[in-house]
C-alpha cells in the first residue's frame, strides 16, 4: 500500500486534547484521508493520549495495547499527544508494534507523519516527539487551528497552551512547554468558522485561560478578549471559560462577565485544596480562597463556581483533610470534583515525604465525593420553580415520551449535569425552561416557549 486512505482517531483526556483531535483529523482529511468509525475499518489508527496523572496515563497505555493487539499487515498505528511527548522512548521500547509517536505539541505535522509511515515499504520506523517537531510548520505549533468543523451546538476554542505555574504535582509544563497565548486573529477565525455552522456557545480553554495575554504584554487580556468577543459576536448567545487560576482573576474579568449577558456567569477555578500548608507544598501560591469566593459572588451575583480538589498529598493530615472538608462545606461550591494525588515522576512532589496510604486516598476522596453530591443536590433544590435558559443538545425516547437534554449556564460540557426537558425540543436552540425537579447532578423542567427554529448544520 503508497498511501493510506482511511483512519480513525482515539481521543482521551481533556478538553484541550479534544481540539487537538479535531484540528488533526482536519489535516488528514484535507491531505486526502476519509475518516472512519472504527480501528477495525482504518488503515492508520492514531491514539490520541493522556499523560497527566496515573489513571490517565494507565488508561491510554490500554488503549495503544488494544489497538496494537488487533493490527492487521499493513495497518499503522500511532501514539500522539502527552503520553508520547512525557515518554516517547519507553513507547517506542515497550510497545514495538507502534509505527509512529507525535507529541503533544506538534499535532500540526500528523498528515507528514502518516505520509512518511507508509514510504518505508512496511518497514516500522517508530518517531521521536523530539525529531517529529521539525516537521510542525514554524510558528504554528498548537495554536493555528485548521478550518474548524462544529460537532455540536457547543465548541471548544483554545486560547492558549502551555503553562508557566510550577505546580509540585503537575508535570504539563513538561508535556506542554510554557504558557503562549493564541492571537486573536486565529481566535476570531475559528469563532467565526464555528457560527457559521450553528454553534451558540464557546468555551474558552487553556491550561490557565486567565493568564492570557501576559506573554503579549496585556495585563487584562482575558477580559479584553471577552469583551471584543462580544462586540464582535453579538449573535453568539454564550461564552464560556474553564480553568481561571485563582491568583489571576481579576476585577475587570469579573466586571465583563457581570456586565455582558453573552459571557456565561460560571467559573471553573481548580483550587486543588483548601488548607494552607497542604497550598504550600503543592506551590500553590493562593489568595484567601473565602475572601476570594465572597468577593466573586458578590460582583458576579447567580454565577456557579466549579472547583477541584486533590486528596491525599504527601503531607496531607487528617486535621488538614478535616479543614478541606470544612471549607467544602461553608463555601458551598456549585460543582466540585477530586481527585486522589498521583506521584508523577519529574515532578517536585514525587520525592515529597510523608505518603498517604492509597486506601486513606481512596476513601478521602469517596467521602468528599459525598458531600458534594449532598451539596449539589442541596444547591439544586433552590432552582426548583426558578426559570432557566437551556441549550438543547441531544433527544432520548422512552416508553414514557421524549425527553430533550440540555445544559444550563451552570454546567460546562462533559463534567457537569444536564437538564432534562420535556417533549421535543430542537438541537442546537435555547430553551426557556422551568425548574421541576432537583437531582443530585441533574434537574427536570418543563419548557415554557418553543423557540424559533434555526437548524444546526452539522
Amino acid at each position: 500500500m503508497a498511501q493510506a486512505k482511511r483512519f480513525h482517531l482515539i481521543t482521551l483526556g481533556c478538553s484541550k486534547n479534544v481540539v487537538d483531535s479535531e484540528a488533526m483529523a482536519s489535516l488528514l482529511v484535507q491531505a486526502g484521508y476519509t475518516p472512519v468509525a472504527s480501528s477495525d475499518l482504518a488503515d492508520v489508527v492514531v491514539v490520541h493520549t493522556c499523560g497527566f496523572i496515573e489513571a490517565a496515563k494507565q488508561e491510554s497505555i490500554d488503549a495503544i495495547l488494544q489497538v496494537t493487539a488487533a493490527k492487521r499487515p499493513g495497518q499503522r498505528v500511532i501514539a500522539a499527544g502527552c503520553l508520547a511527548e512525557r515518554y516517547p522512548d519507553e513507547l517506542a521500547a515497550e510497545i514495538p508494534e507502534l509505527d509512529g509517536l507525535l507529541g503533544a505539541r506538534n499535532w500540526a505535522s500528523i498528515a507528514e507523519v502518516v505520509a512518511r509511515l507508509y514510504q518505508t515499504d512496511g518497514e516500522r520506523q517508530p518517531g521521536s516527539s523530539l525529531a517529529l517537531m521539525e516537521l510542525a510548520p514554524a510558528g504554528a505549533l498548537d495554536l493555528a487551528m485548521p478550518p474548524r468543523r462544529a460537532q455540536g451546538p457547543s465548541a471548544y476554542v483554545k486560547i492558549s497552551d502551555g503553562c508557566d505555574q510550577q505546580c509540585a504535582f503537575c508535570a504539563i509544563p513538561r508535556m506542554k512547554g510554557l504558557h503562549r497565548s493564541k492571537p486573536r486573529a486565529l481566535i476570531f477565525k475559528e469563532v467565526e468558522e464555528l457560527l457559521r455552522q450553528g454553534v451558540r456557545e464557546i468555551v474558552l480553554i487553556g491550561q490557565d485561560t486567565t493568564r492570557y495575554g501576559h506573554d503579549l504584554g496585556e495585563r487584562e487580556g482575558l477580559a479584553s478578549l471577552l469583551d471584543e468577543l462580544c462586540t464582535r459576536f453579538p449573535e453568539l448567545p454564550w461564552i464560556r471559560v474553564l480553568y481561571a487560576y485563582p491568583r489571576h482573576i481579576t476585577q475587570a474579568l469579573l466586571d465583563v462577565m457581570r456586565e455582558r449577558p453573552q459571557v456565561c456567569r460560571y467559573l471553573d477555578v481548580p483550587l486543588q485544596h483548601l488548607h494552607p500548608e497542604t497550598l504550600r507544598r503543592m506551590r500553590r501560591p493562593h489568595r484567601d480562597v473565602e475572601e476570594l469566593v465572597g468577593w466573586i459572588r458578590e460582583q458576579v451575583p447567580g454565577i456557579a463556581i466549579r472547583t477541584t480538589f486533590i486528596v491525599g498529598f504527601p503531607g496531607e493530615t487528617e486535621a488538614e483533610f478535616e479543614a478541606l472538608c470544612d471549607g467544602v462545606q461553608r463555601l458551598q461550591f456549585d460543582r466540585v470534583g477530586v481527585f486522589t494525588y498521583s506521584d508523577e515522576d519529574g515532578t517536585p512532589a514525587f520525592s515529597l515525604p510523608g505518603r498517604v496510604p492509597s486506601s486513606v486516598k481512596k476513601a478521602r476522596r469517596a467521602r468528599l465525593m459525598a458531600l458534594a453530591r449532598k451539596l449539589s443536590l442541596a444547591r439544586n433544590r433552590r432552582l426548583v420553580g426558578q426559570e432557566l435558559e437551556v441549550l438543547i443538545e441531544s433527544r432520548s425516547a422512552s416508553e414514557h415520551g421524549t425527553v430533550s437534554i440540555g445544559r444550563s449556564y451552570r454546567d460546562a460540557p462533559e463534567v457537569d449535569g444536564v437538564v432534562l426537558v420535556d417533549g421535543e425540543q430542537p438541537i442546537g436552540m435555547l430553551t426557556r425552561v422551568r425548574v421541576t425537579r432537583a437531582l443530585e447532578y441533574d434537574l427536570v423542567g418543563a419548557p415554557l416557549a418553543r423557540p424559533e427554529l434555526v437548524p444546526l448544520d452539522v
